[in-house]
């Protein structure tokens, strides 16, 4: 607006004075929309300097769980709550969606990599995948590709089914629903007498810029005999269905800025950011958790005790770390490591699960209404000025198939993406390849792709792996990266590549349709150096490929198992109480017990709702002795 004003004032001669004010208003607006980004007046200020020895609470972690339970606990004003995130504010670029990739391998990133498996990642340097995690207030809600999709009705059906009472799908439903500020009207109303989302939640759902393709990839998927759905939430995943993103007026919204910016100001709430947690203090005799230790960044021990519960909600990766490290874990590895005293042998670490993704399946595509890429100075411009333009993009649509692979039920195994990079545009490639950690020789092939036409990359994933991987303790050292087992194609039955497979055929068919012929979609060969000898389209190239480009969706869970009393293999109770340990929970991915089908973004918020509505119910219901 300010730019505007400049022109319309400036209808005099002389060039130079116009020119001037123009430079000078459109500098003055993009400063001041820059402020606005990743803007440390949202979230909350450090309260290191305030910092009590003893709270009602302590949460560990304030990504996408940890912040709302840590909101949400704050409701409650006679309770002192203290959050503690290894990482600072988000940044400036974070708030920007387009940018999603660009912000792995920073600041803002745990950087894990996984351990080096035959069988798996074997075309990323080192023969390890890169596993991004958030190190940042909000967690991986700030470097996540943003897509609301909540999982499957039998997904948590299965769950109550198998003992975890209270998460069956009409049971978490209204806590999705809790969160929720859906901005898509259409979609707020009732279907079938039941309505699957809300509005006036801290969290923006809100649908993305979408991209010149969106319109041929509909066309297309439809040609193929499949139904476009209205909305991937509701009671039917099996089709396709344009996207909706936890976005904020065309910004990202993390679960900092939904959930911790209401209550930044809130006096019972503490953050303290940039400290890492060493262990959980537990009292041997009693087997109670009563405080946790950490570290700042400038090497300051700190210890704090809680007075009921401390939450750990660190994520699969860092939660199932600070439990072995504490001596809650498998008795024999922990007395490996010399970790002393063992409080409690359970299977933390075990029952990785995550949604693996193949990249390795290309093909290049022109739309004739295009005539070159756009500029990035333009690109930029729009988001900055109006939060318009390929900035604001996430996606364009998603969708599920069922192979007949999945016998088991009737829900879809299978999840399909579209990633267009624009024709020429190797910058992108070139820190696609650096997110990926994709190896030099297929960097370079994809180099040449891009400059023949717009590159597809069409990504099949796998939703309901039967494999299963593993976290351990590195060392002692609580500073240490644990050890990444992703066990990613390792059942022994081969119904993972069998799957993936499928979704392979999917895309091939996709691209021989009208639609994309129309598009001079054309497939392409992404060089593989141990499969470049194989014939394309056949099984053995297509396993090939699997083996060196599938890696991971940015969806491990399942470290800190939640089941029944009678289940060994659990680590938390349906109430998330860790077994065998008083005033300790875990809230987190890491509790699924088995993974569930779609982004795990939203569903990570819900466990978030959800343990925080039973502590709050739990210690309501008790005469409070602390008062």
């Amino acid at each position: 607006m300010e730019a505007y004003c400049f022109m319309n004032s400036s209808a005099t001669p002389g060039g130079s004075s116009v020119s001037g004010l123009l430079f000078v208003g459109l500098i003055s607006t993009l400063i001041n929309t820059q402020q606005q980004l990743g803007n440390p007046e949202d979230y909350p200020k450090d309260a290191r300097s305030q910092l009590l020895p003893e709270y009602d609470f302590v949460v560990v972690g304030g990504g996408s769980a940890g912040s709302v339970v840590a909101s949400r606990l704050s409701e409650m004003n006679k309770w002192k709550i203290l959050l503690l995130e290894a990482g600072g504010d988000p940044t400036p670029s974070s708030d920007v969606p387009g940018l999603w990739f660009y912000l792995q391998n920073t600041e803002i990133d745990w950087q894990y990599r996984t351990e080096p498996q035959q069988g798996m990642c074997q075309g990323f340097r080192d023969k390890r995948c890169n596993w991004p995690r958030g190190k940042v207030l909000g967690g991986s809600s700030v470097i996540n590709y943003m897509v609301y999709v909540r999982g499957m009705k039998g997904d948590y059906d299965k769950w109550a089914q198998d003992g975890n009472y209270g998460w069956g799908f009409d049971e978490i439903l209204p806590f999705f629903k809790k969160s929720e500020d859906m901005t898509y009207e259409p979609l707020l109303q009732s279907r079938g007498n039941i309505s699957y989302h809300a509005k006036g939640g801290p969290l923006t759902v809100e649908r993305p810029h979408f991209s010149h393709y969106k319109e041929s990839f509909q066309r297309a998927v439809i040609e193929m005999g499949y139904e476009w759905l209205d909305d991937i939430n509701e009671d039917r995943q099996l089709g396709f269905a344009e996207v909706f993103g936890t976005l904020r007026d065309g910004a990202r919204c993390n679960t900092a800025k939904a959930f911790l910016s209401p209550v930044k100001d809130n006096d019972n709430l503490h953050v303290v950011k940039h400290v890492h947690v060493t262990r959980l203090l537990i009292n041997e005799t009693t087997k109670t958790a009563y405080g946790v230790e950490f570290q700042h960044n400038n090497g300051h021990i700190y210890t704090v005790k809680s007075r009921r519960e401390i939450i750990l909600s660190a994520g699969a990766i860092n939660s199932p770390q600070i439990l072995m490290l504490s001596g809650i874990g498998p008795k024999d590895h922990l007395e490996e490591k010399g970790i002393n005293p063992i409080v409690q042998n359970l299977c933390v670490g075990k029952n990785l699960q995550d949604h693996l993704i193949f990249l390795g399946l290309v093909f290049n595509i022109k739309d004739s209404r295009i005539s070159q890429s756009p500029n990035k100075l333009d690109t930029y411009y729009d988001f900055l000025t109006k939060r318009s333009g390929i900035l604001t993009n996430i996606a364009d649509i998603t969708g599920f198939i069922k192979t007949n692979i999945s016998t088991s039920d009737d829900r879809p195994d299978l999840q399909f993406y579209f990633l267009v990079l624009n024709a020429n545009d190797t910058e992108s490639t070139s820190f696609l390849s650096h997110a990926f950690g994709f190896d030099n020789n297929t960097t370079t092939s994809m180099h040449a792709l891009i400059q023949q036409a717009d590159l597809l990359i069409a990504a099949p994933a796998i939703m309901r792996p039967e494999s299963r991987g593993r976290i351990l303790l590195k060392s002692s050292d609580p500073f240490q990266h644990p050890r990444i087992y992703p066990g990613y194609l390792s059942d022994h039955n081969n119904k993972d590549i069998d799957s993936l497979l499928q979704g392979i055929d999917f895309y091939l068919k996709f691209i021989e349709t009208n639609e994309m012929k129309s598009k001079q979609g054309t497939q392409r060969k992404l060089y593989i150096k141990n499969c470049d000898a194989l014939e394309i389209n056949t099984r053995a190239y297509w396993e090939c490929a699997l083996r060196h480009l599938a890696t991971t969706l940015y969806h491990p869970s399942g470290t800190c198992k939640m089941g029944p009393e009678s289940d060994p293999t659990a680590v938390v109770s349906p109430e998330l109480k860790v077994y065998g340990v008083k005033g300790l929970r875990v809230a987190d991915a890491s509790i699924m017990p088995t993974i569930v089908s779609g982004n795990l973004n939203a569903p990570t918020i819900m466990i978030g709702e959800k343990a925080a509505d039973m502590v709050r119910k739990e210690w309501e219901s008790k005469k409070d002795t602390f008062d």
